[in-house]
């Protein structure tokens, strides 16, 4: 007994040490066990059961009301829709365009315009007029919101502009330099208004052996002023002017076939 009361705190010391090492390695073992076994089990094995018991009907329910009955009426053969492939090849110019503008660097928006004559002057002579059909831009704010949006902008507006296009296939703008030029010029302080710094412009024609003007390619850059086009990317721009030439022949998109210069 002597010796029982003489080691007794010590006999207690290493009881209650004992039982705090216990405890304490059966909590890490827990929580071990807990990480590798129990958080898989709830977070993917548990919903994945509970879903395929139960939500599953309910999910193929819905997928079946989503469907629209079978259409049961014949399609006309004169849609101008899908005849001749047409929404197949304005899929393929808005693609064309908006692959243009991640290949440029520093362009902001691409659009194409396309020339009809949509009315009539009083002595009789068409109004040649230009219509915006396509357009791409790297932000949704930057979408043409101004007169050159629609299809009614007269030819005439542009001034000397369309012609130095025409005349030598291309031409580049850059609003600053070019401003003294063409300061009084409507489709120049359109540009300007919308806070465009530089303005690549390709004409588009139609034919192999003779050709037409059919329209115009506008590179627009609106965040920075764009000096100079180098030689990597005239040639990507020469490739999508040449294709999508070929595209816009057949294409019936911004107007009747009736107006079509």
């Amino acid at each position: 007994m002597k010796a029982l009361r003489k080691h007794y705190n010590a006999v207690i010391a290493i009881v209650f040490g004992g039982a705090y090492v216990v405890s304490k390695y059966a909590i890490e073992s827990w929580n071990l066990s807990k990480e590798i076994l129990l958080t898989p089990l709830v977070t993917f094995l548990i919903p994945k059961i509970w879903n395929k018991c139960f939500n599953r009907k309910i999910y193929d329910k819905v997928d079946q009301c989503a469907q629209p009955e079978p259409e049961k009426r014949k399609k006309v053969s004169d849609d101008k829709v899908t005849s001749n492939g047409q929404l197949e090849k304005q899929a393929d110019i808005q693609g064309r365009i908006e692959r243009l503008l991640g290949e440029i660097d520093g362009a902001d928006r691409v659009i194409i315009h396309k020339f009809h004559n949509g009315g009539r002057f009083f002595s009789g002579q068409s109004t040649q007029k230009m219509a915006l059909v396509y357009q791409a831009s790297r932000y949704k704010y930057y979408r043409v919101d101004n007169e050159l949006n629609g299809g009614e902008f007269n030819l005439e507006k542009t001034g000397s502009i369309l012609k130095k296009v025409v005349d030598k296939r291309y031409l580049h703008l850059t609003m600053k330099e070019d401003k003294k030029k063409y300061e009084f010029t409507p489709y120049f302080q359109l540009l300007e208004e919308d806070g465009v710094e530089a303005n690549h412009l390709r004409i588009l024609r139609s034919g192999r052996d003779t050709y037409r003007n059919i329209g115009l390619l506008s590179i627009h850059f609106i965040k920075r002023k764009k000096r100079v086009i180098n030689q990597k990317e005239i040639m990507l721009i020469d490739k999508a002017v040449r294709d999508i030439q070929l595209l816009l022949v057949d294409d019936l998109k911004g107007y009747p076939h009736k107006n079509i210069i």
